[in-house]
């Protein structure tokens, strides 16, 4: 587990002992920021008929996988108050019981798990979801649904969830992750506590920006190119190729398959705009990223800016979008803008 979801993991044990814990849960933060490992701890949790104990702040720093429970407790429902009152704890499943067993190997039937077909979640999907609540569970007490990449839900397949979490069955729980919370129906998030898990930043890098005077334009605990080695040179050649293509019209193909596999490509490419726009223009950048910006002109830039940014929203608001198509179109689009240079 990463250390930084211990806090969370802490709120959700003293839920559950409170018998506090709602009904839907929204998980949402940057890729790899753990939401979709914080929901199966909590449905781990949830199914499991020996919990235990775990006091976080007892725990070595880098060795997570090395820690043992202190304590043994009884099943949620049956936690007595002299147990947990003393200092902040996480519960953990057991990994022993029959529920445990059959939830690690994929079997346990009070446990469904939504996955998205072509990139997307269609309505009989969630009417599955649905029909599933509306049994009583086989073994335990508890039901638990998950539903990754929430965003990509059709209308209809949101508005079939917004009724089952209008009515609720009793010991029913579900869970959502998401990487664009914003994109989900408001309607949805309102019946919904939501999460945002934010990653912290390493302290080499975090000392790096304050450098440059702490500049506002960049959200440290949201970018997972700043929070994520692997990310962070993804997204470095990905500003490379950009400028590239800017400049030279070069490595097209590649960015057109970055733009249609990658989730935030389309931020990425917004982000790298700005910062070129604000080179440009002499202000001060949390970057290196202009060293050609200057081969295109101020004008043809915000014209470049305004189409990635109407693309960017037409992927943010249509839950059906192309995005191949949308891609291909933004490319051909910049190209008229890139090409003017040369006439």
């Amino acid at each position: 587990m990463k250390t930084w979801l211990f806090g969370l993991q802490q709120q959700l044990s003293r839920q559950i002992h409170e018998n506090k814990l709602p009904h839907a849960l929204l998980f949402s933060g940057v890729d790899g920021a753990g939401q979709e490992e914080i929901a199966h701890w909590l449905i781990n949790v949830l199914l499991c008929q020996d919990l235990t104990q775990d006091l976080p702040q007892n725990r070595p720093p880098e060795k997570e996988e090395n820690l043992s429970p202190v304590s043994q407790v009884s099943p949620v429902s049956q936690v007595s108050e002299e147990t947990t009152n003393v200092q902040p704890f996480i519960f953990q499943p057991c990994g022993y019981c029959k529920t445990c067993k059959l939830s690690a190997n994929g079997s346990y039937p009070d446990h469904l798990t939504i996955v998205n077909d072509k990139n997307t979640i269609g309505v009989d999907a969630i009417r599955k979801l649905s029909q599933f609540f509306e049994k009583t569970a086989h073994i335990g007490i508890a039901k638990t649904a998950l539903v990754n990449h929430a965003d990509t839900m059709t209308v209809s397949a949101a508005n079939a969830l917004l009724k089952t979490l209008e009515e609720p069955t009793s010991q029913s729980f579900i869970m959502l992750t998401t990487h664009s919370s914003d994109v989900l129906l408001p309607t949805i998030i309102s019946r919904c506590q939501k999460f945002e898990i934010r990653p912290p930043v390493g302290k080499k890098l975090l000392a790096e920006y304050k450098k440059q005077d702490n500049d506002a334009f960049v959200n440290l605990s949201h970018l997972s190119e700043l929070t994520d080695e692997a990310t962070a040179v993804a997204f470095t050649v990905f500003r490379d190729k950009v400028k590239d293509y800017l400049c030279a019209h070069q490595h097209r193909a590649e960015i057109l398959t970055l733009l249609v596999e990658r989730h935030d490509s389309f931020r990425w490419l917004e982000k790298i705009l700005v910062n070129l726009m604000r080179n440009q223009w002499g202000w001060p950048t949390a970057g290196h990223d202009n060293q050609q910006a200057s081969v295109i002109n101020k004008q043809q830039l915000w014209q470049v800016y305004n189409l990635v940014q109407a693309a960017n929203i037409k992927l943010k608001t249509l839950v059906q979008v192309n995005r191949q198509f949308l891609s291909e179109k933004l490319l051909a689009d910049i190209s008229l803008v890139v090409e003017q240079k040369n006439q």
